[in-house]
This record gives structure tokens, C-alpha cells and sequence, in this order.
């Protein structure tokens, strides 16, 4: 397992390069840009996945960087594990699926959010191109997570994140020996 983890992490690191040597993304300021929005909370692995599918999903960095946010946000207030906070954002903003995001709190109709969107556009809703459509939807999620749990980042004390953040620094010292450990191999 071990050996298959690091041959994940080595795998993964060179896609995220090559990726963004097609795209012209920079993946790795982007992934660390989602850890810092969880304040070191989020692993390379999680960020760097959630970097690609988002980015393929029609999401800009910035809107990344408002769901991990949001999901540090939302994983303090509902008591909930903020990797699967993070997924649930991401999976349930790319795909529009409100159930992903009902366990959040966050209630995502589909109609009102495009209408919203397409007026704040001055277009009609039958007009709106996919790319539209997702950020109709991401802009909703965006917002909704800013209203219900925005105001948490005023009044929480960041030593609550310590032992998350260790969780993370370790895995990312076990990142480091797989590195290593698959460049041997």
C-alpha cells in the first residue's frame, strides 16, 4: 500500500505539471492557494484534485478559493470533516447537485439560480451557454455559503485548527518519503 501510495503521489504531482503546462494553469500556486484558504487545513492531494476538477468544471481560481473557505467555514459550524465539506462544494458546485450540498446547508435550486444569474447578465435564461449555466450555480453556492457561514471567520479562534493542521503536516511528511520512495523505485 505504501508503494502504491507513493506511486500515486509522484503520479499525481507529474499530471498536475503537465496539466498545466496544456492549460497554462499554475496548478501548484492554485492548489496551494485552496490550502491556504483552509488555513493549512486541506491536503496537497485533496487541494490538487479539487484544483483539476474545478478548473474542468468551469470554475475560476478565485471561486476555488471562496469553496475552500467555505468549506473551512461550514466544517466549524456543523462539526463535519472539512475534507468532505471541501468534496461535497466542489462536487456538488461542478456537477450542480444540490443533494452534495444539502448536507451543508446549502439549498441550491436550479430555476431561481439561472434566473439570477441570466438577468444579472441581461440574458434570458434559454440563452445561457453551459459555462454560464456553472457559474450561475457557483455563484449561488458562493453566496449562500457567505451568508450562512461567513461570519464564523470573525469570532473563531484559529488554535482550533491546530490539530488539523497537524493531521496535514504529517501527511504531507508521508508525501515526502513516497516522493522519495518512488524515485528509488
Amino acid at each position: 500500500q505504501f508503494l502504491r501510495d507513493a506511486s500515486d503521489v509522484s503520479n499525481l504531482i507529474a499530471g498536475q505539471a503537465a496539466l498545466g503546462a496544456v492549460t497554462g494553469v499554475a496548478y501548484g500556486t492554485l492548489t496551494q492557494s485552496l490550502r491556504d484558504a483552509t488555513l493549512g487545513q486541506l491536503s496537497f492531494s485533496e487541494a490538487s484534485r479539487a484544483a483539476a476538477i474545478g478548473t474542468a468544471g468551469g470554475l475560476s481560481p478565485s471561486q476555488l478559493e471562496g469553496l475552500s473557505k467555505a468549506a473551512k467555514n461550514a466544517s466549524v459550524v456543523l462539526g463535519r470533516d472539512l475534507t468532505d465539506s471541501f468534496n461535497r462544494l466542489i462536487r456538488g458546485t461542478t456537477k450542480a447537485e444540490p443533494e452534495l450540498l444539502d448536507e451543508l446547508g446549502i439549498v441550491l435550486r436550479l430555476e431561481p439560480a439561472m434566473k439570477a444569474y441570466a438577468n444579472s447578465i441581461q440574458k434570458k435564461v434559454k440563452d445561457l451557454t453551459q459555462f454560464e449555466k456553472s457559474q450561475a450555480v457557483a455563484n449561488e453556492v458562493l453566496e449562500q455559503a457567505e451568508t450562512t457561514f461567513g461570519s464564523i471567520t470573525k469570532i473563531m479562534d484559529p488554535s482550533a485548527f491546530a490539530l488539523q493542521r497537524f493531521a496535514v503536516a504529517f501527511d504531507e511528511l508521508m508525501m515526502k518519503v513516497q516522493k522519495g520512495t518512488a524515485e528509488l523505485m
